[in-house]
């Protein structure tokens, strides 16, 4: 029977083939002699793990002394990866999180309109085939004018995250970001996350998160 390989799976040791009717099956290795075997884990592209990414953002604001326009905020953020695939495991990839905040001086000022990086934290990431994964980023506090007229001064006040999943080797898995002037960028070039993971904490940068 002809058939075409389609993927290989190491940690279960399945084979996703095609015959020439196309129908698609999954055998096991062993069902191919050695020869073959060998030929099927050396050149055919290993199938990827089927990841579910969920950042849960929390904002607390409280007075800045006696101002009653001046706000503290404090920014906690919970990154939840579940591996949804049944026989692949996932690991020892890299997530990264950021959390990106806005000038309010944009109220008083048409050119104002930037963000900057508040916090850019890093952790490894091995999730085992149905299971999940579930970090807990150090919280932030920022500070900011939320007076929107002419007499605002500015400061920093939470806009959106971005997320990037790294696979062991460095490529980028899966980008999730809140901010919406990112989005269509992203999911029409993936590879844009390996060079959104440059940015620094602390870096001034534009709506498509560009530095300043």
């Amino acid at each position: 029977m002809e058939v075409e390989v389609l993927g290989y799976t190491s940690s279960s040791g399945n084979v996703k083939i095609q015959r020439v009717d196309g129908q698609q099956f999954q055998v096991k290795l062993g069902l191919f002699d050695s020869a073959s075997q060998q030929k099927i884990i050396d050149n055919t592209p290993q199938e990827r793990a089927k990841i579910l990414i969920r950042v849960s953002v929390g904002k607390r604001r409280s007075r800045q002394g006696d101002s009653s326009y001046m706000k503290d905020q404090t920014i906690s953020a919970t990154t939840t990866i579940e591996n949804e695939s049944r026989d692949i495991d996932f690991s020892k990839g890299k997530g990264t999180l950021f959390l990106i905040a806005r000038q309010t001086r944009r109220y008083s000022e048409d050119d104002a309109d930037y963000g900057k990086v508040l916090s850019k934290q890093e952790f490894n990431v091995s999730i085992d085939a149905s299971e999940e994964f579930s970090y807990e980023a150090k919280s932030i506090v920022t500070s900011y004018d939320s007076d929107r007229d002419s007499s605002n001064v500015g400061g920093w006040e939470y806009y959106g995250y971005l997320f990037v999943l790294e696979n062991d080797d460095g490529s980028v898995h899966t980008v999730e970001t809140s901010l919406g002037s990112l989005k269509t960028e992203v999911e029409a070039s993936p590879g844009t996350g390996k060079k959104l993971l440059k940015l620094s904490e602390g870096d001034l940068v534009e709506k498509n998160l560009a530095k300043r």
